[in-house]
């Protein structure tokens, strides 16, 4: 998890990089307890995927599940969410006012955070292990690491 969802409670989540494990699945079912979807990620050609913490142990073939916030907000829709991030990512992305502030709405944190839980438990309690999807770059070293062979 690299952050966390400062507006509330969102009707979905989405995915930087959907589509490229079968981790999404496992999204898909976590989120559903929640009667949420899963969206893939609106900005793909930012590259957030290639440039994200995860990014270096995805080049080892582990597969990777990036969330972000929500776009939907529950009571105040799609255009008040995206508005919200905008000014936060002009005023405060990367910069020293990125840290905490008491006025955030984390109840969509929590949200995330319990969808997330479910992901990592049903993780922890399976015997198989998620692969990437056909057609990622990630998959051979993953098929190689899982047989055994470097």
């Amino acid at each position: 998890m690299d952050g966390l969802n400062i507006y509330g409670p969102m009707r979905d989540i989405f995915v930087i990089g959907y589509g490229n494990s079968e981790l999404d699945g496992y999204l898909v079912a976590a989120a559903a307890t929640q009667d949420r979807i899963v969206e893939p990620d609106a900005e793909p050609e930012k590259g957030f995927f290639y440039r994200s913490d995860h990014f270096p142990l995805a080049k080892q073939g582990v597969p990777a599940l990036y969330t972000g916030t929500g776009n939907d907000h529950v009571e105040h829709g799609e255009e008040w969410t995206r508005q919200k991030k905008d000014e936060w990512r002009a005023a405060n992305y990367h910069k020293p006012s990125d840290e905490y502030s008491p006025d955030w709405d984390l109840t969509g944190a929590v949200d995330d955070l319990q969808v997330l839980f479910i992901v990592g438990y049903r993780l922890a309690n399976e015997s198989t292990f998620p692969n990437w999807r056909e057609g990622t770059e990630f998959k051979a070293k993953r098929d190689a690491m899982m047989a055994g062979a470097e």
